[in-house]
């Protein structure tokens, strides 16, 4: 039940009044540290028996930065992420939009076990042309199970704005 109400008061936090709040532009080139608080419901999952697993779940949830910064705080994300599960371990990979109160989008992607790469691949409006790379990590909530789990995807990223 915990998760249900870490949901509906995620909604809440994603429906405040962000549409008020315009967003700065975004740097020519920069470092960000931030953090996706997200709650995902399995969308497949198919057991392959010893050989392991493969999943699809789709997340949503709310990115803050750490350092209390106001650039990229406060944006929605949505990601779908894969994974496999086998006899060695597992591997995740996901590929997220993040909103800003203006709209305007981030694309990411990320791969890994428990940690890995990220890459800003892109986006619209302010981050049409960006292109960044980091690491993240995740730390799960408790209380998951395989249908309905959250977690918090911590990333570092820097960007620089694509030649045009």
């Amino acid at each position: 039940m915990r998760l249900f109400g870490a949901l509906f008061t995620l909604a809440a936090l994603i429906a405040l009044p962000a549409a008020t709040m315009a967003a700065d532009p975004l740097p020519d080139s920069g470092a960000a540290k931030l953090a996706a608080y997200a709650v995902c419901r399995s969308a497949v999952i198919v057991d392959m028996g010893p050989v392991g697993s493969n999943s699809s779940a789709e997340c949503i949830g709310i990115v803050k930065t750490r350092d209390g910064s106001k650039l990229l705080d406060n944006l929605a994300i949505r990601c779908l992420e894969e994974s496999k599960a086998r006899p060695d371990g597992y591997k995740f990979t996901g590929t997220c939009v993040q909103t800003d109160a203006d709209g305007d989008k981030i694309f990411m992607t990320y791969e890994g076990p428990e940690s890995g790469q990220v890459d800003w691949i892109g986006g619209t409006g302010k981050y049409k042309d960006v292109g960044g790379t980091g690491t993240w990590s995740v730390a799960d909530a408790p209380g998951n199970n395989a249908n309905l789990f959250a977690f918090t995807l911590t990333y570092d990223v820097t960007w620089t704005q694509k030649a045009k």
